[in-house]
């Protein structure tokens, strides 16, 4: 990830190093210029209390604290339940090195282990390496950031360095005004001189000395007193980097290096987009992680960042999970579709939002075991009774479904919409197995019931058959008839596996995302290969989720590497996607726009859909079990320190041969799977060099076949399953 100093990217597959990366200094504010704004391009860093979006240079051009939250639900349009209430800035904040009368050029742009961002310049003989980070440590999150910099002169003569400090910067109306206060440091016991701005260095040939900025947008001045040496900031950069690294673990795919980078970014930008109030409640989120002003709270966008959490950091994801659980289901419906059907009730708004929490909950129960969940059990208690007598109560009659009127903003497409079904059908399943104990028995009893019969209504009135292949449909009507066309920001049919509704390599979602990928859905660009949201106007239309669910037409390698490529293609150069990144009437394929934010939504949608789709991994906590199935397009990758049962697993495989090594206290049960590559015949089956071919199960999967075996994997032990064939 990245770019080098002229601004090429590291991605040289990206169309994002041709759209510019500069930021415009009479930049206008999102409140003035709403959704037709193209953001410039930034790094953003947060540490769920502050985020701050830096430009390509490494300086601060916005700060943003949440300081509180606001139920706006029935006041607002239709997808915003939630306002934050902000504290906000923007402007010039950093430090600046001038050498020989110059400044540093534009620096290259790198990451410390795809989390942090370096960047790296030189003047003449002089080079800089600047670190920039929000410091965390554990649940410290101070609202303070550092920028840490090694000067380093190459040359054989001395250099004199100025270091200064800009700290220029402007609120904005309806925003409380971001205090800032900040240190300049060398390597000294203490700082330069408290508040001074700036310093003069000389350096020898051959030395290095370290120096570093601390902005602090407290109202204490904690951040100075904390972080007063250059000792005391790297001690920091170790603890953040500790803290960054979550529960993922690193994902390596030396065949193209940069799709494992990829999901630590992804993971990242989930993560970064939302925010915590002081007292560690979830504030809300942003569309993405680029800092703005707005005090919107997308509750359908922070649903699928906090997906992404639940792999990457179950600590963060329960005060997101808890947030949705208190604020996912109005007390009525309201805005235009409500006046169309004014009987709606509040769980009738979105199905979809209404589902969300207890879905994200079990999903951590399973992956992370019942101590991890760690919600306000009254708060969860009494969401879960609402949702379970919500759905007892509008129980569809047999052979039909549950209706809703909204995805987010947007309409739910038909009287059945089948991604928000599947939801519901996946609400009821969890409650009734994983929080029954919150139910009485009857309760538990119906919502079985209610399961059973969304998943058969599910598959009788929302699978048709479209010029000749049975495909799932975006909704059907009551009359019967079907709905034509693939809004690009339905999700739930790309996480139809991940929910447990169907299998990865399901015909009827393959064809669904093949024909909406086409010219048979008239909301298809053909030209960028992107789906319009369809917005009335010529600014915006291509929007990001479409990209995602073209994740599902794979059926070979080859059709899974091609539809990684478009996202490789329109993946910006610190690893983000963006909302809208091509205008709706665009004519030239590669002209992207960086349109209305960052998308934490596909974000954590793709880490979700890459764990258990493309690697394969299934984990139950309870049960000690876990499953690696991959089916990618790389013969060689790894998985290190994937977290599980108190400890971590790594997985690797290389051709035909795949590696598991259980670094926890427990013993798992793994079943380990290798997908054969197409039109081979399997000779032998081993593990660890012992022939399982009668043990050995044979599955179809995508193209081919697949071969599983199941074995007890003890504490420290690793196992090698190997495939023979020809």
């Amino acid at each position: 990830m990245g770019f080098n100093a002229k601004g090429a990217a590291g991605n040289r597959a990206s169309f994002f190093a041709a759209a510019g990366l500069e930021w415009p200094d009479d930049m206008v504010m999102e409140y003035d210029l709403g959704r037709y704004t193209d953001y410039p391009f930034s790094v953003d860093i947060s540490n769920n209390r502050l985020l701050a979006a830096l430009d390509r240079t490494g300086q601060v051009r916005r700060a943003v604290v949440a300081i509180g939250r606001e139920d706006v639900r029935g006041k607002t349009i239709p997808g915003v339940y939630v306002y934050k209430k902000l504290a906000f800035c923007q402007g010039h904040i950093g430090m600046q090195i001038n050498c020989m009368n110059r400044q540093c050029p534009s620096p290259a742009l790198s990451f410390i282990d795809d989390l942090i961002p370096v960047f790296d310049a030189s003047i003449g003989d002089l080079h800089s390496q600047t670190i920039v980070f929000v410091p965390q440590e554990g649940a410290s999150r101070p609202l303070c950031l550092i920028q840490l910099c090694q000067l380093a002169n190459r040359g054989t003569t001395p250099l004199d360095v100025n270091v200064s400090i800009l700290s220029s910067t402007q609120g904005k109306d309806g925003t409380i005004a971001l205090p800032l206060k900040f240190n300049l440091l060398s390597e000294s016991d203490s700082p330069i001189t408290s508040g001074a701005s700036k310093t003069m260095l000389r350096l020898g040939p051959g030395e290095s000395r370290s120096v570093a900025s601390v902005f602090d947008f407290s109202e204490q001045e904690d951040g100075l007193q904390i972080f007063n040496t250059i000792q005391g900031c790297q001690t920091a950069l170790k603890a953040t980097l500790k803290a960054r690294k979550g529960s993922l673990g690193k994902v390596q795919t030396p065949e193209d290096p940069w799709y494992g980078e990829l999901i630590t970014r992804s993971a990242e930008l989930a993560r970064q987009s939302l925010l915590l109030q002081a007292d560690g409640k979830a504030a809300g989120s942003f569309w993405g992680s680029n800092a703005n002003p707005l005090p919107d709270v997308w509750t359908r966008d922070f649903g699928y960042c906090a997906m992404g959490l639940v792999d990457s950091n179950p600590d963060l994801a329960n005060p997101m999970i808890e947030f949705l659980a208190q604020y996912g289901i109005p007390d009525q419906a309201w805005e235009r579709e409500a006046r169309m059907h004014p009987e709606a009730s509040g769980f009738e708004h979105s199905l979809g939002n209404s589902c969300l929490a207890v879905v994200l909950a079990s999903m951590l129960v399973h992956r992370h075991g019942r101590t991890a969940f760690a919600v306000n059990q009254k708060i969860f208690a009494q969401y879960v009774r609402r949702l379970a007598a919500d759905l007892i109560a509008e129980r569809p009659e047999q052979g039909q479904l549950y209706e809703t009127l909204y995805i987010s903003d947007g309409p739910s497409r038909g009287d059945y919409h089948t991604g928000s079904n599947i939801l519901a059908w996946k609400a009821a399943t969890v409650m009734a197995e994983d929080f029954s104990d919150l139910l009485d028995a009857d309760q538990t009893r119906q919502l079985k019931q209610i399961a059973e019969q969304l998943h058969q209504s599910l598959g009788q009135k929302c699978v048709r058959s479209i010029d000749g292949k049975p495909m799932y449909v975006e909704g059907t009507n009551r009359d019967g008839s079907i709905i034509g066309v693939h809004d690009g920001e339905e999700s739930d049919l790309t996480l139809a596996s991940v929910y447990g509704f169907t299998s990865r390599d399901d015909e009827l979602i393959r064809n669904h995302a093949r024909w909406a990928h086409s010219t048979r859905d008239p909301y298809y660009a053909p030209i960028t290969g992107g789906i319009d949201f369809w917005d009335f106007d010529d600014s915006n239309g291509i929007t990001y989720p479409g990209h995602i669910h073209g994740l599902c037409r794979a059926n070979t390698r080859e059709e899974l590497k091609d539809a990684l490529l478009e996202l490789r293609r329109t993946t910006d150069l610190d690893g983000s996607f963006w909302w809208w990144p091509f205008e709706h009437a665009e004519q030239e394929p590669t002209k992207v726009k960086r349109g209305l934010g960052k998308c934490g939504w596909c974000a954590g949608e793709f880490v979700s859909f890459f764990l258990h789709d493309i690697m394969g991994v299934e984990r139950d906590h309870e049960a000690r079990s876990i499953r690696i199935a991959p089916y990618t397009p790389w013969r060689h990758f790894s998985w290190k320190g994937l977290a599980f049962c108190g400890g971590q697993v790594d997985f690797e495989q290389v051709d035909d041969t795949l590696h598991f090594t259980n670094r926890t206290d427990e013993t798992l049960h793994a079943y380990l799977q290798i997908s054969m590559q197409p039109d081979t015949m399997l000779e032998d089956v081993t593990l660890n060099g012992q022939s399982r071919r009668y043990q050995a199960s044979v599955i179809h999967l995508h193209d081919g076949s697949a071969v599983g075996v199941e074995e007890e994997v003890e504490p420290g032990q690793s196992v090698a399953l190997t495939i023979r064939t020809r």
